[in-house]
């Protein structure tokens, strides 16, 4: 068992996981292939013009899928042995997803892309009534000026085939929102005509603004597979910081930091994920053994 003692030691977690890798701190910035614009990237144009109409994008088959294959045998692995899928985050390939899609955060947030504290993993389990977050938005203030603008996004990227059977995300495109008279508060107020389901496989990158109307379905005990994936968001590092901390899209945080920052998403998460009280008194542990480590 991993104990908010030993999880200090990162070979611990590389036993766990051997085919993902903990960088130690002092290790070089390893490279990775940058995903860009055309041939087997992405159509900026045709992004925008959706994104500022509807709020979202959602790009096929852009992420290699063998590595995205490590990750989901990473989460598997860490849900067979009673620990949240969150706890992926510790590992360097985690962070190496989204420093591959530069290249896209560039073409929404320009130039100064600075990742967020706050991410997430999901293991909806169509055998344990799975299911997503519920209808929410991921920022209560401005995310974006004007109408061309982008201060602040999220991305989600699926790691199993992520469908309405085994709860995919869906979205209330802004385009239709515009139209109600009152801004949507509560999941009554939206017509469920207007609701649109975003199913994906591995290897899809999906982004929205922070402002969008969206949630994670629940899963049917007849789904084939578990919906797996990954969540992180960033912010145009040119207006004033949205957290208390941003993070180099560069360079992940070295190991203890990683896992301070992991542990304080418990907390964070805990209205809108079922999160067990052992779970959460191993996050509060961790916490106080990372505060120690770094003198506070």
């Amino acid at each position: 068992m991993i104990t908010p003692k030993n999880a200090t030691r990162p070979e611990i977690w590389q036993q766990l996981n051997p085919q993902l890798t903990i960088s130690t701190g002092i290790d070089p910035v390893v490279a990775v292939d940058e995903i860009g614009a055309g041939d087997g990237g992405f159509v900026g144009g045709e992004l925008s013009d959706r994104f500022w109409d509807e709020g979202y994008f959602l790009i096929e088959d852009i992420l290699p899928r063998d590595e995205l294959a490590k990750l989901r045998l990473g989460i598997e692995t860490l849900v067979s042995n009673g620990m949240s899928p969150a706890l992926i985050y510790l590992y360097d390939e985690a962070w190496q997803v989204f420093r591959r899609l530069k290249p896209l955060l560039s073409h929404f947030l320009g130039e100064r892309v600075a990742l967020l504290p706050h991410f997430w993993a999901w293991h909806v389990d169509p055998g344990q009534d799975g299911r997503g977050w519920p209808p929410h938005r991921d920022y209560q203030g401005e995310s974006v000026v004007g109408d061309d603008m982008l201060i602040s996004l999220s991305l989600w990227v699926p790691l199993s085939n992520a469908s309405p059977d085994n709860g995919c995300m869906y979205v209330l495109p802004r385009s239709f929102e515009k139209c109600y008279d009152l801004v949507v508060t509560k999941p009554e107020d939206v017509f469920l005509q207007d609701v649109r389901a975003l199913p994906a496989g591995p290897g899809a990158v999906m982004g929205w603004r922070q402002d969008l109307y969206h949630w994670g379905g629940r899963a049917s005990k007849h789904a084939s597979e578990p919906r797996i994936s990954l969540s992180l968001e960033f912010q145009n590092a040119v207006f004033d910081p949205l957290a208390d901390q941003l993070l180099d899209l560069e360079k992940a945080p070295e190991f203890m930091d990683r896992l301070g920052l992991i542990a304080s998403q418990f907390e964070k998460y805990q209205h809108m994920q079922s999160i067990d009280a052992d779970t959460v008194n191993w996050a509060k542990a961790v916490l106080e053994n990372y505060s120690v480590s770094r003198g506070g």
